[in-house]
């Protein structure tokens, strides 16, 4: 669909923000525009991006999520990254061999604001967000070791599974607690900060949305990392499909402890 006057104008604004914000974004190695209307489906999101050259498309979830916060995000906004992933909505077949029905599919978006990744249908009207440069995965290297699961590009260790209860639930007051009282291998633990938590998901991976082969058959539900909104809300990671969302810190969930 052809910009309009409207829409024009953000891409100055918004690509003069951008520059200056270069040397400071993970991104650097783009520009990127951001739409000024919250109008677009995930598909006229993906045509809107393309209507402003042949080098632009859509921006990934993990790629909106590593921007800095002083990107001019327009407020109260959320836009849609390229990401679908399988949703709990299934049209069943006849049951016979081989046929698993349809697999309802929701889109990623994501609310700067607070900095939520949430599961729409693709249908919802948000804003667009766009980059001009081809995608670049964040490399993924992890060694599986007797005290847990290495990072190689963090140096940060992951207590196994196996180590503690993972069934257990916390506060998130306990879910601190926990990982300072854990002794495992002579270390000392801590919860998982947001970016360390969310850099585990891999899309690649659904229920759970990490690679099990190095981190196990974690519970498809919410984790709590070490950081928070505000008082009384805390960051946590959902691993069925890889959302980020805010909860009440009286609220429980699972626990996954780090240590450097």
């Amino acid at each position: 669909m052809p910009l309009s006057e409207a829409d024009c104008w953000p891409i100055i604004v918004h690509r003069f923000n951008i520059y200056l914000l270069l040397f400071l974004s993970p991104l650097a190695w783009g520009e990127i525009h951001l739409s000024s209307r919250e109008t677009y489906t995930q598909e006229q999101a993906h045509e809107y991006c393309r209507t402003l050259g042949s080098s632009w498309r859509q921006m990934s979830i993990q790629e909106l999520f590593d921007l800095p916060s002083n990107t001019p995000f327009a407020e109260g906004s959320s836009y849609w990254s390229s990401n679908r992933g399988p949703s709990d909505s299934t049209e069943i077949g006849t049951g016979s061999e081989g046929d698993g029905g349809i697999i309802a599919l929701v889109g990623y978006s994501y609310y700067p604001k607070e900095r939520n990744i949430t599961l729409s249908p693709p249908t919802k009207r948000i804003a667009a967000a766009c980059i001009n440069t081809s995608e670049k995965k964040q490399p993924r290297s992890y060694h599986a070791t007797s005290s847990g699961t290495e990072d190689k590009a963090s140096g940060v260790l992951w207590h196994s599974l196996d180590a503690t209860d993972k069934r257990a639930k916390y506060t998130f007051e306990q879910a601190n607690e926990h990982c300072e009282n854990l002794t495992l291998s002579g270390r000392t633990w801590r919860l998982p900060s947001l970016e360390e938590l969310y850099g585990i998901v891999d899309y690649e991976h659904f229920r759970p949305s990490v690679d099990m082969h190095y981190f196990g058959a974690m519970m498809h539900r919410y984790y709590w990392s070490s950081e928070s909104l505000n008082a009384t809300e805390g960051y946590v990671v959902g691993f069925k499909l890889g959302s980020v969302a805010t909860v009440n810190k009286k609220e429980s969930a699972f626990v996954r402890c780090v240590s450097e």
